[in-house]
């Protein structure tokens, strides 16, 4: 069932149908163009870390190096709207919804991949509305830029691949973290509105615990 202040996207070769609130937190392209990067050697298990309305992980459903995905989120709202996409998608066997924080995770060394679109500005002593879920999807109130990359790390088996999306502006301090938790690069590509633009985003894949030999790839281009 659609509520009244919801609407529905129909996304990927499939036609995934995501529910999506008309004026809350809604799904950027940087979501879809992460789900596009992810590249597996294997197949393995994918957590997905601040999953919001289930979008990477539903478009990550067909991927045949993933045998499972657990969608992580840590607002209930958010939460109970993936788990509804989930349904409407039919991917319960393919899909765990789980609520919480991934701070609070008790396993490690337990996922093959690890993705996350995690909010990306920094607080910087802004006063934020804690009860406001676009708020809480853009800054780094739950969960900063470190605390996500040493989670990561925690949960990652060794040699597991994590990839993410950012604001190109804190790459430099990205790279430091990464490398400072045992991360490697491996590859990156640059995120550019169009020809004329500087690179806004950027998409990493980073490998816990092995040397590799980075691969920059062609600049993306939202709009040719």
């Amino acid at each position: 069932m659609i509520l009244p202040d919801e609407d529905i996207t129909i996304l990927g070769e499939v036609e995934r149908d995501i529910i999506q609130k008309k004026n809350g937190f809604r799904f950027s392209i940087d979501a879809v163009i992460l789900a596009d990067f992810f590249k597996g050697k294997k197949l393995g298990k994918l957590l997905e870390i601040g999953t919001g309305t289930g979008i990477i992980s539903i478009l990550l459903s067909d991927r045949e190096e993933i045998e499972k995905i657990t969608a992580l989120e840590v607002q209930a709202e958010m939460a109970e709207l993936a788990e509804r996409n989930v349904k409407r998608n039919s991917l319960e066997k393919r899909i765990e919804v789980v609520l919480g924080d991934v701070k609070e995770m008790k396993a490690g060394n337990v996922y093959d991949y690890v993705i996350s679109n995690p909010p990306y500005m920094p607080l910087d002593g802004k006063k934020i509305n804690l009860h406001d879920n676009k708020a809480l999807s853009r800054h780094e109130i739950n969960l900063n830029l470190e605390e996500l990359i040493k989670n990561a790390k925690r949960l990652l088996k060794p040699r597991g691949q994590f990839f993410m999306v950012h604001r190109t502006y804190r790459f430099a301090e990205i790279s430091t973290v990464l490398e400072r938790e045992g991360f490697s690069i491996k590859r990156v590509r640059f995120v550019y509105s169009d020809h004329k633009s500087s690179s806004n985003l950027v998409l990493i894949e980073a490998s816990k615990g092995r040397k590799e030999i980075l691969e920059v790839e062609k600049p993306l281009y939202l709009n040719n």
